[in-house]
């Protein structure tokens, strides 16, 4: 990613972060509790749908990246 596009990610994020204030909270209060063998699932519900539907099983190669998400949220 590119310096710009990294700027324009950091301003959206914030941004969204302030419309959304639960989310950050809600992803700080589980944060400690994901651990390898974790399943995350994700629900999306559009306005005129069925709700659809995924997860994943967090895997030893994924607790890095995680961390990487968790620092970002503290800067």
């Amino acid at each position: 990613m590119n310096p710009l596009d990294m700027m324009k990610f950091k301003g959206m994020f914030e941004k969204f972060v302030t419309r959304h204030p639960m989310l950050p909270k809600f992803f700080a209060r589980i944060q400690p509790e994901v651990k390898e063998g974790s399943v995350i699932e994700l629900t999306v519900t559009p306005p005129d749908g069925e709700p659809l539907k995924a997860n994943i099983k967090v895997q030893a190669e994924d607790m890095e990246l995680l961390q990487m998400i968790k620092n970002m949220q503290q800067k």
